[in-house]
């Protein structure tokens, strides 16, 4: 049995966000293919959450000096860590993704939780995940661009498995809802069905 943790950074809302629909389909696909896994979801919009002030990474830092990486301060990270497996759902926006995905990055990179500096200045990931997936949809398609310039939140999310110490990534990109002519309907049900067939052998 696995524990999954779904990130739900979709700005617009479940109801509208194309990005959540096709996440959806991967995880009811995803469940009914492992009745047995934990998944906890968590909606970014309603924690919320703020960027670091200097105060407030004063308070941080403080906490971290004495041990106190079990304050209930840290839940976020000690969930993050917890997972084996991290499905994030986050729309593609100025060649990333909504803001605060960053600031639950942010809240979740605890050293001593989901990192650990070494003493020669490498960092040792400390989280149990297993793999993380990322869920996005764009207007434009950006299928034969240079993903190292317009795919800078893979290359981030990447970085971070390294650094957190999850060993896999991969990603589910919708392309092309936005270009006068397509269908988005149309695109949105083969991308529905390309998440639950992805979901099986995930």
């Amino acid at each position: 049995m696995s524990k999954v943790l779904f990130v739900d950074a979709c700005a617009r809302g479940w109801e509208v966000s194309r990005t959540y629909a096709v996440a959806e389909a991967f995880m009811n696909a995803y469940r009914a293919q492992h009745p047995r896994d934990e998944i906890e979801e968590l909606t970014l919009a309603g924690l919320g959450l703020t960027y670091f002030t200097g105060k407030e990474l004063e308070y941080r830092d403080a906490l971290l000096a004495r041990g106190g990486q079990a304050d209930d301060y840290f839940k976020l990270a000690r969930q993050f860590a917890a997972a084996d497996k991290i499905v994030i759902a986050a729309p593609y926006w100025d060649l990333s993704f909504p803001a605060l995905l960053k600031v639950y990055i942010e809240r979740v990179s605890v050293s001593g939780i989901t990192f650990s500096p070494e003493p020669d200045g490498r960092l040792r990931g400390l989280c149990r995940g297993e793999k993380m997936l990322l869920i996005t949809t764009s207007g434009g398609d950006f299928t034969h661009e240079d993903l190292s310039l317009y795919g800078t939140a893979l290359s981030y999310l990447r970085g971070i498995c390294a650094m957190f110490g999850v060993d896999g990534f991969d990603y589910l990109w919708t392309h092309g809802l936005d270009i006068v002519g397509n269908d988005p309907e149309a695109i949105l049900r083969g991308a529905k069905k390309q998440a639950a067939a992805f979901a099986e052998s995930w």
